[in-house]
């Protein structure tokens, strides 16, 4: 198969990047959802190392494959990634690859239910989205601290592209130093930002879950149907790149079943009609939050 060259350029850099040498061979840490944009900076960085293998080089850096479970993740794509994260951690232990896979997740006291009900928090919104910190960048930012601690110094990978909105592309080029791939973590000392994947498009991000197989051997027609079930009518699939199997599919954003950020769960709805339909209950739950919150 006949990888074009804007990706094959991309697993070219991750390979010289992963074998550039420094005083702290520090480890990469990837953040690792299980959407698409994850999936797909986790595909290239393992196909690129497995090329630096095959010209010879020994694999000595750390690779984190780091989820975070907010523990109110929607079940469809919680059951999703437990699968992944274990297909994951054993294909690297056959293939002999340094890739260790992490589960973090908040302290009780920052979970969601402990801070709607346990210290009554009016559920999130725009203006007060406690979730976010709590949830999300508080338990990732204790393990790269631990990283750090332990090596010096650590390079988080990450899978934000400009393509994905305006908001994303700006956040991108705030931090970016032109003239060089890594970027200082905002929140982080001694921790490097480095987006290999950013200037992808979408359907090249399709193509490549489509057409490549999966170097941990999953298969990733798994994960295009989630987000062709969950894609709302106006963007569901709507194009087609070579042939049939090499579609692009939704934006569908994948969070917790419960936000109530968002003023409509998109994906939710269109899971439920699409067939879930145990899910709606959960969908009438956090619909009651809303109102209750609006009251």
């Amino acid at each position: 198969m006949k990888i074009p060259t804007r990706i094959h350029d991309i697993i070219e850099e991750l390979e010289d990047q992963y074998l550039e040498e420094d005083r702290y061979n520090r480890p990469w840490i990837i953040g690792f959802s299980g959407g698409k944009d994850s999936t797909v900076l986790l595909t290239l960085t393992w196909m690129a190392m497995l090329k630096a293998r095959e010209e010879g080089h020994n694999l000595t850096r750390q690779v984190y494959v780091v989820n975070n479970d907010t523990m109110v993740e929607n079940p469809v794509i919680e059951e999703y990634i437990t699968t992944v994260l274990n297909t994951i951690q054993n294909a690297a232990r056959e293939q002999m690859m340094p890739v260790v896979v992490k589960t973090t997740t908040p302290s009780i006291e920052d979970t969601f239910w402990s801070c709607v009900i346990g210290k009554g928090y009016p559920v999130p919104n725009n203006a007060f989205r406690f979730c976010t910190e709590k949830m999300k960048i508080k338990p990732t930012s204790n393990f790269i601290t631990s990283q750090v601690v332990s090596d010096g110094e650590a390079i988080v990978l990450i899978g934000t592209r400009h393509g994905e909105s305006q908001r994303r592309s700006q956040s991108i080029k705030k931090h970016e130093i032109k003239g060089h791939r890594l970027s200082k973590h905002p929140l982080n000392a001694n921790t490097y930002t480095y987006a290999p994947i950013k200037d992808l498009m979408l359907e090249e991000v399709w193509w490549i879950i489509n057409a490549i197989p999966s170097p941990w051997g999953f298969d990733n027609k798994t994960l295009f149907n989630i987000y062709a079930d969950a894609s709302a009518d106006d963007y569901e699939c709507p194009s087609v790149i070579t042939d049939d199997s090499h579609r692009t599919c939704g934006q569908s954003r994948f969070g917790c079943w419960i936000c109530t950020v968002v003023k409509e769960d998109k994906s939710m709805s269109a899971l439920i009609k699409n067939g879930v339909s145990w899910m709606k209950p959960l969908l009438d739950f956090r619909n009651r939050l809303v109102e209750n919150r609006n009251v």
